[in-house]
């Protein structure tokens, strides 16, 4: 009775060696306050969110027209096409640094401003070299603001509840993000040209997360520690001045990350395969159209991915990780499946891809409420495994666009299958969640 006294007083609390609840399955929305600073902080990660979703869609709908234009190779396109991914990944390895030696708030300032300016440069770029540099220092801002405004969100919220429901939020925003970019694509494109999409697209996005940053959020404070375990209590109970830890922190990360990795080239490989896929497609003996591919292109990049994260909503809540996870990897697996024995039938093609982006959301949802979840990885090192686990999703997306831009599509539809088959493993093997 007097270590278990003396262990409460202090602030530590033994784990139990049992799967708990995480994620959606842990909210009972009737029961959330907001507070100014909660709604504050999640309106701050929505904008951010939506605005790396446009920029990270940005270069599928202008690397084309922008080659035609500075006339380059193959090769030169295609490293156009995936710098943007590579830098993105490489900016979550320096993330601890940036954190612990310029600070949260100030970290994102820094990419936000040079965000614009990258953007801005992009846009005036008299050739090739300097559209490739711009496009490099864009993608590293864009995984800095992102990760480091998840950080903040995940730190400063008042309870574990909000934390999922406003990281939910960012994800239909970043959803958004990709279907808005599409139709403006459709919309305006082949009308003002690519160097005046770009900053029309782009800068304005990234004004208002600016203006709350500096108008609307205080200066964001170290709190003291105390080292705490936690146990399958409710997680609201512990105060937000708690150190939280777990065990397995390693294994944790790396089955994670490689989930994780895995995930972003599945969806990244079919998000940059689609308008490749489309232009071999027939329908009624005859190729599509650039509108038509368009304003497919739209559809499932806004609609299919629009849905996979509202049916997500109620699957990662009713359904355990262990039952639905293995399963939407299946069906992924399938769906590359079906695309290899029928690649050239519109129909297959987009009903296949359509499927597999449900499915990548649905996922993609489990796996960045993962991200940032202080209650998964403990609070101590939680910069670490963010850092970790993104760059390694990251890299999955360089993965994914490579494979895309410089494979035959059988080659890379095959390559994906197989990934996805790994996948199956991988996620059952997450016995924590």
């Amino acid at each position: 009775m007097e270590s278990e006294s003396s262990g409460e007083s202090s602030g530590i609390r033994d784990q139990k060696n049992v799967p708990r609840k995480h994620g959606l399955a842990a909210v009972n929305l009737r029961e959330l306050i907001w507070t100014r600073k909660d709604i504050i902080l999640t309106v701050l990660n929505t904008l951010v969110t939506f605005g790396d979703a446009v920029e990270i869609y940005l270069p599928g709908v202008i690397t084309q027209t922008a080659s035609s234009e500075l006339g380059v190779s193959a090769a030169q396109e295609g490293l156009l096409g995936i710098v943007l991914y590579l830098f993105l990944a490489l900016s979550y390895f320096v993330l601890p640094l940036i954190k612990d030696k310029i600070g949260r708030k100030e970290g994102v300032l820094i990419s936000l401003y040079t965000s614009i300016i990258a953007t801005v440069v992009c846009s005036q770029v008299p050739n090739y070299w300097t559209l490739l540099i711009s496009r490099a220092v864009l993608g590293f801002c864009i995984g800095l603001n992102m990760s480091t405004v998840g950080v903040l969100f995940s730190e400063e919220v008042s309870s574990y509840g909000i934390y999922n429901v406003g990281s939910f939020i960012g994800l239909f925003a970043f959803s958004l993000g990709g279907g808005w970019m599409a139709i403006l694509a459709y919309l305006l494109l082949g009308k003002i040209g690519w160097r005046y999409f770009v900053v029309c697209t782009s800068v304005p996005i990234f004004v208002p997360p600016i203006f709350i940053l500096h108008c609307l959020l205080g200066d964001i404070k170290e709190r003291p520690v105390i080292v705490a375990n936690h146990d399958d209590e409710d997680f609201d109970s512990l105060m937000q001045d708690e150190t939280i830890k777990v065990k397995g922190f390693y294994g944790r990360v790396v089955k994670s990350s490689m989930a994780n990795c895995i995930n972003i080239i599945q969806g990244w490989g079919s998000i940059l395969l689609i308008p490749a896929m489309l232009k071999i497609c027939e329908y009624d003996n005859s190729k599509l159209t650039e509108d038509q591919q368009l304003l497919i292109l739209a559809l499932l990049y806004g609609g299919a991915k629009l849905f996979g994260r509202i049916v997500s909503i109620f699957l990662l809540k009713y359904i355990p990780f262990r039952v639905l996870q293995p399963l939407l990897s299946i069906i992924m697996a399938a769906c590359y499946l079906a695309l290899i024995l029928q690649s050239q039938s519109l129909v297959v093609t987009v009903v296949s891809m359509g499927t597999a982006l449900i499915c990548y959301c649905v996922t993609r949802c489990e796996l960045t409420l993962m991200e940032f979840d202080k209650h998964y990885f403990g609070s101590e090192r939680l910069t670490l495994a963010v850092g970790v686990m993104a760059g390694c999703g990251n890299l999955g997306a360089v993965v994914g666009a490579v494979a895309a831009q410089f494979l035959s599509i059988p080659d890379a539809v095959a390559f994906t299958f197989v990934l996805s088959c790994v996948q199956v493993v991988v996620i059952c093997c997450i016995t924590e969640r």
